[in-house]
């Protein structure tokens, strides 16, 4: 039942969450992480229920499972945003001077 200590890093702003969610998610997230990844099998019921949470196969009905939710939704919209961000402007080291007084 999720007892995997494995480190574990949100990877995300944290600031939606609120914080039972927070606290579930960093006691647990190694062994969520591990186990949406395939890396380990599921030990019970409960986890192979989070895999079809994970998946979106069914609906999350525990509190880690709408924190898991939500964490990847974060995680994917704020990789989204960091891709549709405009590149910085090119700097070819030209030096702006008198701009004060050109009319231009």
């Amino acid at each position: 039942m999720f007892t995997d200590h494995r480190p574990f890093e949100f990877n995300c702003s944290t600031t939606i969450f609120p914080a039972d969610e927070l606290a579930a998610l960093a006691e647990a997230g190694g062994r969520l992480e591990a186990l949406a990844a395939g890396e380990v099998e599921p030990a019970d019921a409960e986890e192979e229920h989070f895999l079809k949470a994970d998946r979106e196969e069914e609906e999350p009905e525990t509190l880690l499972e709408r924190a898991w939710v939500r964490l990847k939704g974060r995680r994917e919209y704020e990789r989204e945003q960091a891709e549709s961000m405009p590149p910085e402007p090119a700097d070819y080291g030209m030096i702006e001077f008198d701009k004060d007084r050109c009319w231009w």
